[in-house]
């Protein structure tokens, strides 16, 4: 008998998804909590970049509407903004891929500022300083985000 090293990792895609909403959930202190990465959003990123196939508009969709639900904000909010920057990702992840690791961090700021700013739009918010600090700090931990994650996907031979 062969032992087949190839995985379809839908199982560690999942597993990856609730870390991060975990990460999302974990209680922090009123100072720094505006400069939490939204860490879901880099974690789709990510595996719609690395694999394609895998991902799509409807699981973004289903992500979002489950993290909509365990942080009692507005329902569909997070599932709207997660399906289009999963959608902005599939029309363009083959470019995105090819970029340098700053310019994808740029990449990611841009998409999770998209995000913070459907927040403000939708929610009615006021925008202060505070605003930009989610998409600066998950730019800044854009690329440990990929490289754990790249491991990950090595590790478990995702394809």
């Amino acid at each position: 008998m062969a032992i087949n090293k190839t995985s379809q990792g839908g199982g560690v895609i999942i597993i990856t998804i609730l870390v991060a909403a975990l990460l999302t959930l974990a209680p922090l202190p009123d100072q720094i909590r505006v400069l939490r990465p939204e860490f879901v959003a880099l974690v789709l990123i990510y595996w719609t970049m690395a694999t394609p196939h895998h991902i799509g508009i409807s699981f973004a969709w289903s992500v979002g509407l489950l993290m909509d639900v365990m942080l009692g904000g507005a329902l569909g909010l997070l599932a709207f903004t997660y399906a289009l920057i999963v959608y902005f990702i599939l029309q363009f992840h083959l470019q995105i891929r090819q970029y340098p690791m700053w310019q994808q961090a740029l990449s990611v700021f841009s998409l999770v500022l998209l995000l913070q700013l459907l927040f403000v739009m939708i929610e009615s918010h006021t925008a202060g300083w505070s605003f930009w600090l989610p998409a600066i700090s998950s730019m800044l931990i854009w690329p440990l985000i990929y490289n754990v994650l790249r491991s990950v996907r090595r590790t478990f031979h995702v394809r």
